[in-house]
């Protein structure tokens, strides 16, 4: 029987369909909202912090402020001849100050958004914030800190965190998790840096500039 009109259009849909499919997942690049998924947790990553020097202190923080010069660039696959890249529309410093505010009050610090009334402010710029994938997902989040005391600036460093997994090539789920895991091991870093707890809970005035590495 020969094939109805009908029954053609329905198969040219699908090869259309089927067709961008494969252009969406292996084209030169596809775009993602950010989602918050870690594989690991802040408590197995940081020792529990002495919370005694944070009493009557009031840690304020302002919103990061992103330098990055691809402002929606998270990720890029390198393992064709040419790069395939993973972008966002999302507001990252607004995302990224929430997940590192949310980490460091789930540590026990009295940190909040609110920078009136604060003894201690804390900023920070996004120098760096993607994931570069070759025969493995390899991420990192590279931020600039600076703390404040009253008018004054008496701590500026680098905090960098970085993940690295195994997954299949160059989909969404591998860069959600290693994007989320660079977050989790930057507040980690800080968190393990006793000079940064130190000025900021007001008990140590002094300005270091920590390894990046």
């Amino acid at each position: 029987m020969r094939p109805t009109f009908s029954h053609t259009l329905r198969s040219c849909a699908a090869v259309l369909i089927a067709s961008a499919a494969l252009t969406a997942a292996d084209g030169p690049s596809f775009g993602m909202s950010l989602q918050w998924r870690p594989t690991s947790t802040l408590s197995e990553t940081t020792e529990r912090i002495e919370l005694m020097p944070f009493v009557n202190v009031k840690v304020g923080m302002k919103p990061l402020v992103d330098q990055r010069k691809d402002k929606t660039f998270v990720g890029e696959n390198r393992e064709k001849s040419y790069s395939r890249y993973v972008t966002t529309t999302d507001d990252v410093p607004a995302l990224l100050t929430s997940r590192v505010l949310d980490l460091m009050k789930e540590a026990g610090l009295p940190i909040s958004d609110k920078v009136e009334g604060a003894n201690i402010v804390l900023t920070g710029e996004i120098l760096r914030y993607g994931v570069t994938e070759t025969q493995t997902y390899k991420g990192e989040l590279r931020l600039l800190l600076e703390i404040h005391s009253g008018d004054k600036s008496v701590w500026k460093g680098v905090v960098v965190g970085r993940a690295s997994r195994f997954g299949r090539s160059y989909k969404p789920d591998n860069y959600q998790e290693v994007l989320s895991d660079v977050v989790v091991e930057a507040v980690s870093r800080m968190l393990s840096d006793q000079t940064f707890l130190r000025v900021l809970s007001g008990k140590a005035m002094v300005v270091p500039i920590p390894a990046a590495n």
